[in-house]
Formats: C-alpha cells, sequence, structure tokens
C-alpha cells in the first residue's frame, strides 16, 4: 500500500496500562465515527471489538517490554526457558499490577493508540509496536463477522510501529437480508440441532416423583452407566428442594401446569464434592406426568458454585431488593465487564471529582427533635434531593456514610454544578421548614481532584469496589472547612475547569486551609452560581 499521513496531527487516546480509565472516551469516540457513517446499531459489537484489540496489543506490550527489562537488568539471553519468563511475569502482575510496567512503557514511548476518523468509511487507526502486529490476528474472526476489514498502513515516518485501520467493507454497508416465516418441518430440524449442540437432556417423573423416562446424554454428563439402575442414583442426586418445589408443588397444579427457569444441582458420580447445576423448565400432563428439559448451566472457569439453586423469579425478585444496596458505579461497571467477556472487576486508574456533602449539625439535631420527627424520613428527604442532582449530573454515588454522602465526577465542572444545585434545594427545603417553624438542616459541600485508584477493597467474603486515594481524603478535608450552604472547592478544581474552559460559574478569592496530613496549607476558594 502507498505510503500515507496519520488521519490528525496527534492520537486520540494513547494506552499504555489496562488499568487506565479509557474505555469511556473510546466509547464516545466510537459512538461519535460510527453515528457519522450510519452504523449506530454496531456501536456495542465495534466496542466489544476494540476492548479486545487494544487488551490484546497491550498483553503483548507488556510481556514484550518485561522480557526486555529482565534481560537488561538480569542478563537473561534469549536461550533463557519462556517458562521462567511467565513465572516472573505473572509474579511482578500479581505483586504490583502493571504499574511498573506501564510506566517503562511512558518513559520509552512504548504505547498503543487509537485515532478516529472523521470522514469515509474509515472508523479508527490502531498503532503499535511492530512486535505487537501478531496480536491483531487474535481478533480476526471478529473482525470479518462485523463486516470490516483492517487494513495495514506503510508510513514513511514510522519504522518502529505498526498501523492499521479499521474500515468498513462496501459490500457489508446494505446486505440485502430475506425475511421469511420458517416452516413447521424446518422448525422441527431447528429444534433437533439446537437440542444437540446445546446438550439438553429430558426427563420424565411420575406424578409422585419417581423416574420413568431419562435422556442417556443426561446419564454419561453425570458419570453415570446407562442402565436401569442409574435412574435411582440419578433420583437421589437431586436435592429435596427440588422434589417439594417442582414435584410435589405441580402435584397441586391443575392439568398442564408448567414451571420454567428452575434451577437444580445434581451431584455426579465421580466425587460427593462434585455436582452440575442445570437449567430446568417442564410441565405436567393430563396424565400427572411431569416432562421436564434440562440443561448444563456453564460460567467461566466452570465454577458454578456461587449459584443458588431455587426458582429464577425468585432469584430476580432477591436481586430488585438488593440491587439499591449497591454502589451505582458498581453495578454499571459489573454490567460492561461481563458485557466484555470478563468477570472480575479489575483496579482503575483515573483522574476523578471526589464530593463530600454533610448535613450540618445533624448529630444535634437527632438528639433533640428524635421525639418529634422521624429521623430517617427527614434525612432521606435531604439525601434524595442529593442523589436528583448526583444523577442527572452523571455522577456515582460512591456509599452514604449517615448523614454524609461521598459522590464520584468524571467531569469537574459537572462535579461542581451539581453541588451548586444541591445547595439550591438545600435553600428550598429550609425555607418549607422556617414556615413550619423547624431547624434548618444546611448542607456543607467539599470537591477535590486528581488522580485517585478505584479498587478492591475487602476480604472475598465482603468486598467494596471503591475510590482510594489522597484525593478523598483532601475532599473530605475541605468539607469539614466548608461553611454551611457553601461549596468549596481545591484550586485543583478550579484549574481542571478552566483548563475545560467551560466556567459557569463564579469563584471567590482563594485562601488557603490546613489540612491534616499536609505539612502545607491547601489553597481553595467558594464556589458560586451565576443565577
Amino acid at each position: 500500500m502507498a505510503a500515507t499521513t496519520k488521519p490528525r496531527s496527534s492520537y486520540d487516546i494513547v494506552i499504555t496500562s489496562l488499568e487506565q480509565n479509557v474505555w469511556d472516551d473510546i466509547r464516545a469516540h466510537l459512538v461519535r465515527t460510527l453515528t457519522r457513517i450510519e452504523l449506530e446499531q454496531l456501536n456495542e459489537p465495534t466496542f466489544f471489538l476494540l476492548h479486545q484489540l487494544v487488551a490484546n496489543m497491550v498483553n503483548t506490550l507488556h510481556y514484550n517490554v518485561f522480557k526486555q527489562i529482565v534481560r537488561t537488568d538480569f542478563g537473561l539471553s534469549d536461550s533463557n526457558n519462556d517458562a521462567d519468563l511467565n513465572v516472573l511475569f505473572n509474579s511482578e502482575l500479581a505483586d504490583h499490577g502493571d504499574k511498573n510496567i506501564a510506566k517503562f512503557c511512558e518513559l520509552n514511548e512504548q504505547h498503543i493508540a487509537l485515532t478516529f476518523y472523521e470522514a469515509g468509511d474509515n472508523i479508527v487507526s490502531i498503532t503499535a509496536p511492530k512486535f505487537c502486529q501478531d496480536a491483531v490476528q487474535l481478533s480476526r474472526k471478529m473482525i470479518q463477522t462485523l463486516g470490516y476489514k483492517l487494513q495495514k498502513l506503510e508510513l514513511a515516518d514510522d519504522t518502529k510501529f505498526y498501523t492499521a485501520k479499521l474500515v468498513m467493507h462496501q459490500a457489508h454497508r446494505h446486505p440485502s437480508v430475506q425475511s421469511e416465516m420458517i416452516t413447521q418441518q424446518n422448525e422441527r430440524s431447528s429444534l433437533e440441532q439446537i437440542f444437540s449442540q446445546l446438550s439438553y437432556g429430558i426427563v420424565c417423573f411420575t406424578g409422585i416423583g419417581g423416574i420413568q423416562a431419562i435422556s442417556p446424554s443426561l446419564l454419561s454428563l453425570l458419570g453415570l452407566r446407562v442402565n436401569k439402575t442409574a435412574y435411582e442414583t440419578f433420583a437421589r442426586s437431586i436435592s429435596i428442594q427440588f422434589y417439594n418445589e417442582v414435584i410435589w408443588g405441580m402435584a397441586l397444579e391443575s392439568p398442564n401446569g408448567k414451571f420454567e427457569n428452575y434451577r437444580v444441582r445434581v451431584k455426579t458420580s465421580k466425587s460427593n464434592e462434585e455436582s452440575i447445576l442445570f437449567n430446568v423448565s417442564g410441565f405436567r400432563d393430563g396424565n400427572a406426568f411431569i416432562h421436564t428439559l434440562w440443561q448444563k448451566i456453564s460460567l467461566d472457569g466452570g465454577n458454578t458454585n456461587s449459584l443458588s439453586e431455587g426458582d429464577l423469579l425468585n432469584e430476580a425478585k432477591v436481586h430488585n431488593i438488593t440491587r439499591n444496596y449497591v454502589p451505582q458505579l458498581v453495578e454499571k461497571k459489573a454490567r460492561e465487564v461481563v458485557r466484555l467477556g470478563s468477570n472480575l472487576l479489575k483496579n482503575e486508574e483515573c483522574y476523578i471529582a471526589v464530593l463530600f456533602c454533610d448535613i450540618v449539625g445533624f448529630t444535634r439535631f437527632v438528639e433533640q427533635n428524635e421525639s418529634e420527627e422521624s429521623v430517617i424520613h427527614i434525612l432521606n428527604s435531604v439525601l434524595r434531593r442529593i442523589s436528583l442532582s448526583v444523577k442527572k449530573y452523571g455522577g456515582f454515588i460512591d456509599k452514604f456514610m449517615g448523614d454524609c454522602i461521598m459522590v464520584l465526577f468524571r467531569s469537574p465542572l459537572d462535579a461542581v454544578i451539581a453541588a451548586l444545585e444541591m445547595q439550591k434545594h438545600s435553600h428550598d427545603i429550609n425555607l418549607l421548614r422556617e414556615r413550619a417553624e423547624l431547624d434548618k438542616l444546611q448542607l456543607r459541600i467539599g470537591i477535590h481532584w486528581g488522580k485517585v485508584i478505584i479498587g478492591n477493597v475487602g476480604t472475598p467474603e465482603r468486598l467494596d469496589w471503591t475510590t482510594i486515594g489522597d484525593v478523598v481524603n483532601t475532599a473530605s478535608r475541605i468539607e469539614k472547612n466548608c461553611q454551611p450552604d457553601g461549596v468549596l472547592i481545591s484550586e485543583k478544581m478550579h484549574e481542571a475547569i478552566e483548563f475545560t474552559g467551560e466556567m459557569n460559574f463564579r469563584c471567590g478569592d482563594t485562601f488557603y486551609i490546613s489540612v491534616k496530613g499536609k505539612k502545607d496549607k491547601l489553597a481553595v476558594c467558594y464556589a458560586y452560581s451565576n443565577d
């Protein structure tokens, strides 16, 4: 291919670590690009593709950089066993994450870079060290499936980097799709293939729980010989909970009653410790026989021990009750992680605005008014107003701490605008309380901006995915120094917003406060609404 130039003078996104907070930026650029070329329906799968490409390239980058470091620092030659190198590499990641390797990449200009196009059917160019080129091939099938091509670019001024651009195949721009109704014969054939490919099995129970018939494939899956004795073994391996809730429960149903999506665990013949979890649906016929369809539940890693038995409808009800107790950011990131094919929330390093909001003198208020007002009702009415502002401006509630709330914002400007609106709501509430001759409930709000780590804290039995770092502690100290009804922000917050050029609020004079644990005083100022 003839030499070409980069579509822009600089990269949109430069990546040296998977713990960088780049995914929101990648998604925003991608949505804008795909909207331009009228391919919005490919937003999610293309984002998944880019995530896969970047992750594979970063992993390859880190391994090769680590190899360079080890061979330089420890004098290991190319003849050394790769298995030994893998042990050292995995040990480094386990002990320190990818922080040290990423730092080396930054200092030595080793990175993955994305540049999004603004014209034509070009979507994004990907630049990486040449040794990362083979990592692209791991996503070749998905690239083809989505109707894309990855074209290598030969850049005249680039000898160390591999660059390729992702473009849409013209043949896939407007594919012709012939819609038709499936025939009964084709439906039966399709069902047979689905049944075979997804390893479904059938078990037919009598009205009192005996097994009348069973699929041989189901017995084989459980390590049982296909004979009559296996019927009894299988029946004894099913939990009593299944018989109580399904078999005896179905006996009380009218004829042709049915149930769906019931999870049941069956012990295998290999060990009393081993079991397989199935999803079961079925119906009761007019002769009181219960026909059931069984499918093995598979998870990444094969571990289904964390999933309970029982009706999924009840599980959904439990989830609906408990989901409001889960921090919003955790649920959002968990859904994103699952969508991208992983099952673990990884530590994330990013710049963020941390906001603390506290109700002034609430402890004294509780002591004086507990017998006259519902303290929980009053607290929730205030926090509800605060939460509305948080949601409106894209923030995430990290935690409630009694009458104090900690909130995270990706945008420093949104954090301040949300805080000013919170104070406006507080003013409105207090006007009503004054008319009712009730005590005021004033807010103090402090905000700081900086680099934090959002990560897992705790034990496997009880984990928090929360924000850690000096920024959090400093934001809390700023809030403690704030006057009632005020919004006090750090100079770093002020500078971060000024940098965006979108300052649509007023700031008071800068002054300095003493912060516990810091030698130097901290520069802060009050923010005021333009209204």
